[in-house]
């Protein structure tokens, strides 16, 4: 399969509702670069069985198509959830499901923090998953103490702890009340590693047990962003040598591109 076909393929599979630029299309057929690439083939297969008017311009605007301008604005107006362009933040009956599902599933979605006046979105690449109190390499394997009793809280909420003394590694919150899992978010597009991405948005200690919403300046939103089965792949995970069998359990997940 081509770039073009590559590009077809993606938009063809945007849902109503969601949206996605040039660049996060070019990403996502494999050629970060190549986002003007993607409005010149969209111009050339503008046509009403592809849903062209659910990809826009980094500037916000609706996609620059030389033809069916008057189609264009028909099928915007009769879209029947008219939530094009918006970003969907994850609520807690998200995170309150199995973790091995979370985990794959937050791959494509948008960590967003809040800093200042500005918003930072950054799309998530990579996750572990660490599930109850029998998984070796969890926290909660020593059960509910200070420290893992965010573990054992409600589905949603940040969990935040330090690590080598000098890291803040970030977690979410998952499953059902009372059963410790959480998904480590270990590495977002443009940043590798965990420890980078705290750093980097500036999170700590303050966040840990709190919501992941606005109102706490950390969430995450779904974007429209859609990752096949052969874009994502499965591992061990990573530095839980000390876990012995558990240390081989194929909890991590990441986009193969």
């Amino acid at each position: 399969m081509d770039f073009r076909q590559r590009v077809l393929k993606i938009v063809s599979q945007i849902p109503a509702g969601q949206i996605l630029t040039y660049q996060e299309v070019a990403w996502l057929a494999g050629r970060p670069r190549a986002y003007r690439s993607v409005g010149n083939i969209l111009n050339k297969n503008y046509n009403l069985q592809i849903p062209c008017h659910r990809v826009i311009r980094s500037n916000g605007l609706l996609g620059g198509f030389n033809r069916g301008a008057k189609a264009k604005k028909k099928l915007l107006r009769s879209e029947k959830n008219n939530n094009v362009g918006r970003h969907s933040i994850l609520e807690r009956e998200f995170f309150a499901r199995p973790a091995l599902v979370v985990a794959r599933e937050l791959l494509g979605k948008f960590l967003v923090r809040r800093l200042s006046s500005r918003e930072k979105a950054l799309l998530i690449t990579e996750t572990e998953a660490y599930i109850g109190p029998e998984d070796k390499a969890s926290h909660a394997h020593r059960g509910l103490t200070p420290r893992t009793k965010v573990m054992f809280g409600p589905a949603g909420h940040w969990y935040i702890y330090f690590t080598y003394g000098m890291h803040w590694l970030l977690n979410i919150v998952i499953g059902k009340e009372g059963y410790p899992a959480a998904v480590l978010i270990r590495s977002v597009r443009e940043i590798n590693g965990p420890a980078r991405l705290t750093k980097f948005l500036r999170i700590d200690k303050k966040f840990n047990g709190k919501e992941a919403s606005r109102k706490t300046g950390l969430w995450i939103e779904d974007r429209g962003i859609i990752l096949s089965d052969n874009q994502i792949k499965r591992s061990s995970r990573i530095g839980v040598s000390y876990a012995r069998e558990w240390a081989n359990k194929p909890y991590r997940f990441l986009i193969s591109n």
